[in-house]
Order: C-alpha cells, then structure tokens, then sequence
C-alpha cells in the first residue's frame, strides 16, 4: 500500500470526493461543499483526494495553525474500509505533524454502534481521550488528540474555524453557520 495525497483542485476524483464527503458526514456536521472548496485555497489548508493505484480510497481536510492541527474531515470509501487504509492516513499524518485534534459526536446514544466504533478506532491509532466536550450548531463533540502533553483550549476550539480563511466574508458567513466565537466546553 502506497498512498498518495493530491490536493482537491489537482484531483481527477473531485465528483467522488464530494459524493463521499455528502454520504460520510451528516447534513448537520457539514459545511457546504463549495466553503471547503474556497477555503482550501488557504496556505494552511489542505483539502486532499487520498489514492491508492490511482483509486479514490478517501478523503481529508486538515487545518493547521500555530503548533496544532486539526482533522476537520476524514473520510474513507465504505467498500475500501477493514483494509488498512484508515490507519495508514492517521499513521502518515502523526509522522507529519505533533499535535493532532478532531472532534467526534458524543457518544450518549448509539443504536448501531457506529460512534463507539469511531472511536475506538481514533484511539487505537495513537488518538487520546482529553475529557474535552463542546456543544457546536447543537451537537456535542469529544475531542481527542495525539498529543497527551497538549491541553486544548477554548482559542484552539476558535481557531478551527477562523484559520480557515483569511477572507472577511467567509469569516462571516462560517460564523453565521457554527459557534466560532461561542464555543464552551460542557460536562
């Protein structure tokens, strides 16, 4: 297995990635397809097709800032899934970067064991639970991170969303859809 990483506009996936990007998150965690688009012409954005053979096995949207980043979307295709390949992207993204956090739905009720799966698997590949929850657009987060020595702080939270751009307008309109400046951790 020899992954590759191109970024979207480089892609020739760009209608499976955003098919899987739709059928991964649901309506409610996404942000519209064309911000991520827009935003990922940003420096510390990348938004990247991931290929195996030439195939469209996943995808990833990252933000980086100061000595942190953070896994926004990570997605891999549902027939590719059990194979590895999920953690071979996490395995490629901690030798890159130090410090790694992502925020994943709270596990309060799970009928079909899918957000306990989730988890289990950010933690087997190298992801920490920080006893870190925030409420954002009405849904509760936990966050994990790769980094045990790293507490995660209300600006960090912040950071996610106004690192994504430097433009006024997509601030405001990120800001009109998610808690940018109105994030608080929760019990």
């Amino acid at each position: 297995m020899k992954l590759e990483y191109i970024e979207y506009f480089k892609s020739k996936h760009k209608s499976e990635i955003k098919k899987l990007y739709i059928k991964s998150f649901p309506k409610s965690e996404r942000f519209p397809f064309w911000i991520l688009k827009q935003c990922s012409k940003q420096e510390n954005v990348s938004f990247n097709a991931i290929l195996d053979d030439d195939k469209l096995i996943g995808m990833q949207y990252i933000i980086t800032y100061e000595n942190m980043t953070y896994l926004m979307y990570f997605a891999i295709e549902e027939n590719r899934r059990r194979n590895g390949y999920g953690s071979k992207v996490l395995e490629d993204l901690m030798k890159k970067y130090e410090t790694i956090i992502l925020s994943i739905e709270r596990i309060k009720e799970d009928l079909r064991g899918n957000k306990e799966r989730r988890k289990s698997f950010y933690i087997r590949n190298g992801f920490i639970e920080t006893n870190k929850f925030i409420k954002d657009a009405g849904i509760e987060y936990e966050m994990l991170c790769t980094n045990k020595n790293y507490n995660i702080t209300k600006e960090d939270l912040e950071k996610r969303y106004t690192k994504m751009t430097d433009s006024k307008i997509m601030k405001y309109i990120i800001g009109k859809m998610f808690n940018v400046y109105n994030i608080n951790f929760i019990n």
